[in-house]
Order: C-alpha cells, then sequence, then structure tokens
C-alpha cells in the first residue's frame, strides 16, 4: 500500500482532504490515489461522504483543506468548469437531461464549451459509443426508457472526452435489464481507455465491474483494495462496523486504513 500513500504513479492523488457544504463538514482527512486506465469503485453505507468526494472532484462544494493533485498539478479550490477543462467528467445521480428536447439537442447543449466546428465531430463519436442513441437522436429525452436515459447522461460527459470519468450512482431507480445495459456500456467506456471512478449501491455489480474497490464510511476511506481481496461478506461488516470482524472471511487484510 506504500505506493497508494504516496500517490507515485498516480494521475489522480487526494491527500488529506476535508470538504463539505457551507461550514459543514463531510469529508475528513481523505487520502486516495486513482492511476490513469483505473476502474475504481466507492462503496460504503449512506451518508459516508461518496457522492461528497465525486462533487468535490468537480469542483461543487465547499475545499476545506487538503490536496488534490491532477497529473501533479494542485486543482483543488477550482470551479466545474475548471474540472471540465482539466478533463475531468461527471455523471451526477439521476436524469439531468432536458426532457422535452431530443436526444440529438441534448448532446448540442452538453457540448456548450467547444467551438461550433468540433460539434458534429465530437457527436458523431459519442453516436459511436452509444449507437442505441443514434437510433434515437430525434427522440425526446423524456421518452427514453431509463437505462436509455441514463446513457445519455453518460454521452453528455463524454461528448468532450474527458480522461477521468466521475460516474454517481448510475444505477438509481433502473430495472435489473437497464441495469446491466448501463454497466456494459461502463466496462466498454473503460476498455476504449477512459479511466473511471464509480460511486455506486448496487455492490455486486459494481465490484464486478472495478478492479478496485475503496469503501467509506462518516467521511473516511476505511478500505482501500484490489476488488479480489474483498469479499461481500467482509464488505458488509465494513458496512456496518467499520471494520472486518471476523477474519475467517477475509484474505490476509493489507487494506484497512
Amino acid at each position: 500500500m506504500a505506493d497508494e500513500a504516496s500517490g507515485s504513479g498516480a494521475d489522480l492523488a487526494i491527500s488529506h482532504l476535508r470538504a463539505g457544504y457551507g461550514h459543514l463538514d463531510i469529508l475528513h482527512d481523505v487520502s486516495l490515489t486513482v492511476r490513469r486506465g483505473e476502474f475504481v469503485t466507492l462503496l460504503g453505507p449512506n451518508g459516508a461522504g461518496k457522492s461528497t468526494l465525486l462533487k468535490t472532484l468537480y469542483g461543487m462544494t465547499t475545499h476545506k483543506a487538503g490536496s488534490i493533485r491532477w497529473k501533479g498539478r494542485e486543482v483543488a479550490g477550482g470551479k466545474p468548469r475548471a474540472f471540465l477543462a482539466e478533463g475531468f467528467g461527471y455523471v451526477p445521480q439521476g436524469r439531468c437531461n432536458f426532457p422535452t428536447m431530443s436526444v440529438h439537442e441534448n448532446l448540442e447543449m452538453a457540448a456548450y464549451t467547444l467551438k461550433d466546428g468540433d460539434l458534429e465531430g465530437e457527436r458523431n463519436h459519442v453516436y459511436e459509443l452509444f449507437p442505441i442513441l443514434r437510433k434515437r437522436r430525434n427522440e425526446f429525452a423524456g421518452n427514453l426508457s431509463g437505462g436509455e436515459q441514463q446513457l445519455l447522461e453518460m454521452a453528455m460527459a463524454v461528448l468532450r472526452r474527458p480522461e477521468i470519468l466521475l460516474v454517481d450512482e448510475p444505477s438509481a431507480g433502473l430495472a435489473p435489464q437497464a441495469i446491466t445495459l448501463v454497466f456494459d456500456e461502463l466496462k466498454r467506456l473503460h476498455e476504449g481507455g477512459r479511466t473511471v471512478l464509480l460511486v455506486e449501491q448496487n455492490t455486486r455489480k459494481a465490484m464486478a465491474a472495478a478492479g478496485r474497490v475503496v469503501v467509506m464510511r462518516l467521511g473516511h476511506v476505511i478500505w482501500d483494495s484490489p476488488t479480489a481481496d474483498l469479499s461481500h461478506a467482509a464488505l458488509g461488516q465494513l458496512f456496518m462496523t467499520g471494520k472486518v470482524e471476523d477474519p475467517s472471511v477475509e484474505p490476509p487484510v493489507h487494506g484497512i486504513h
């Protein structure tokens, strides 16, 4: 774990981060790294600070202390537009598209920071990534299925070809078939070279997709390891008590902070 702690070789290195909303602190001394090309999932019970961490990485909370270094540059305290320019893409929880506008128009709205000459090429690139959206491009976004709307959210985020994709609870409110569709597309985006940092309530889907799991509780990181080193039984113990109570359900522990 020494390499993770130092941030060596990491595109994203978070160190002793404290952040929240106004005077309310949600994150307490969070340290975490993400290497280029990794698929990392953030798990934890409600109120653990997972979504707040993603929002902090996109400049949407109050930064109190600590460091966020992206490719060696300090970016903590920046605004969303600055993170967007740095190569961050953010897919918020819930449906945030424009339901009475077409898929095509939604993608146009998502491209507001692109030069006019870049829009058509980037939109076609997105249609290549998500062929189902090309077929539905003239449909109102509000008429898409839940899974298709979530794909549209991801498409809007990847329009600028972000280097790291922050995805918050993509399975929320979706039927099982739609969840499978969304996770298949997330894995495909990762296999295409994108770094993914995922917050997810469906722990089995998240752990099946990600190569690394980070568990948060009460605003702290309490576990960080390859996904294969954390059983679902031990994950349940971490959710409930913050530690692995019964070592018989878990390989030798090397990720507890």
